[in-house]
């Protein structure tokens, strides 16, 4: 038998192919053994078993209808096997597996963007909350060296005892202020961190490794500006420590992403 063929029981009509030893039922050869395997189908065996079945002896006309005239009218009790099943389950379980992965993909190009929005935002508002915290530290600093200072010239009795504890009162009422507020901030940005990261990750990890390598380019380009003079010692930190803390940042990121 060749491998390759098309069934004898398959015809088409129009756009449709129908198969003719399943009682004319529609069939789509794409998910059928109509082509090249049809010997496999169960439709194209019965019709062989059928075409080799032995077939009965040749009666005579007259004898026939001498039986048929002697025999009594009956009613058939015999049971007719169910039609063969529509051989279409297949291509309608493509169907809709295709419209879901398209209505899928859809989907996934609104969320793609709307996240990577909320991502450059999220970036922009980060920054903005680093810096407040940031200046809320160097106050902090501030705060507590000026009391180390009040408290030296209270030994050295400059100070009243009185005077201290005004003084003293009132620095560590705006302490606690600045102290509260960069707590607050660090909070909300902890928050702000857990709620947009899990989004970074999954419209930006492949962008992870490019973009560390981009910072610690960025890093070295600033040193060297620095050592030659182009930037003042004050600008070279402060934009050293944002560099840096978006690359502690994204090596964090990468370390999350391989581990899943």
């Amino acid at each position: 038998m060749s491998s390759r063929g098309v069934c004898p029981g398959l015809y088409r009509t129009g756009n449709k192919f129908y198969c003719k030893f399943a009682g004319g039922a529609e069939v789509d050869p794409a998910f059928l053994p109509c082509v090249a395997d049809y010997w496999s189908c169960e439709f194209y065996k019965k019709q062989e078993e059928k075409r080799r079945a032995p077939q009965p002896p040749q009666v005579p006309q007259q004898a026939v209808a001498a039986v048929e005239i002697r025999e009594e009218p009956r009613v058939t009790t015999e049971l007719r096997p169910p039609p063969p099943p529509q051989p279409v389950a297949a291509a309608d379980e493509v169907e809709e597996l295709v419209r879901r992965a398209v209505d899928l993909g859809k989907m996934w190009e609104e969320y793609e963007r709307e996240a990577r929005a909320i991502v450059d935002s999220w970036e922009e508002v980060r920054e903005k909350l680093r810096k407040d915290i940031l200046g809320l530290e160097k106050a902090i600093e501030a705060y507590e060296a000026e009391i180390e200072r009040l408290e030296a010239r209270l030994k050295l009795g400059v100070l009243s005892e009185k005077e201290y504890e005004e003084v003293r009162s009132r620095l560590d009422a705006e302490l606690a202020q600045r102290l509260s507020s960069k707590e607050l901030l660090e909070r909300k940005l902890a928050d702000l961190d857990r709620a947009v990261i899990p989004h970074f990750k999954r419209v930006k990890a492949t962008e992870v490794k490019p973009e560390i390598a981009k910072m610690r380019i960025a890093l070295s380009k600033l040193e060297q500006k620095f050592k030659s003079g182009e930037i003042p010692r004050d600008v070279y930190e402060r934009l050293k420590s944002e560099i840096e803390e978006k690359i502690r940042r994204l090596e964090k990121i990468r370390e999350e992403v391989e581990e899943l």
